[in-house]
């Protein structure tokens, strides 16, 4: 597929639960999953493509598939780099509600996605996962 926009879109699609498998387009060896504001005490990086999809898969398990709605993906000016916003929903394994907005930042190389950078509210992140 050489459209970026609709790899991004099937992207999101996939990437929440670590399936890399299902997702139309190739992941790199060292594929980067950035998630700056994270809250303190958990990871913010996870460095090559093994590593992020375990630790999505991992995630993954403590939740409902994550839904991202609302979605705008956009090219940039660099041919290489998309970006997204959109909102997200699940249930988490606690049964409380999880509910995001996000800003995400898609690169790629040759068509090969290489970096995943998402921005999202860390408050949300830590009611959800709270007793």
């Amino acid at each position: 597929m050489n459209d970026i926009v609709a790899q991004v879109e099937d992207w999101l699609a996939h990437m929440p639960q670590g399936d890399f498998e299902g997702y139309c387009g190739p992941v790199a060896d060292d594929f980067i999953l950035r998630l700056p504001f994270m809250p303190p005490g958990l990871p913010n990086e996870f460095a090559e493509r093994e590593v992020a999809q375990a630790a999505l898969q991992s995630s993954a398990k403590g939740r409902a598939p994550l839904v991202f709605s609302n979605k705008v993906i956009l090219r940039t000016e660099d041919p290489d780099l998309v970006v997204a916003t959109a909102q997200a929903e699940t249930t988490m394994a606690n049964g409380k509600p999880y509910r995001n907005s996000y800003v995400i930042f898609v690169r790629f190389r040759d068509g090969v996605i290489v970096e995943h950078t998402e921005y999202l509210n860390p408050l949300a992140v830590m009611e959800a996962a709270g007793d």
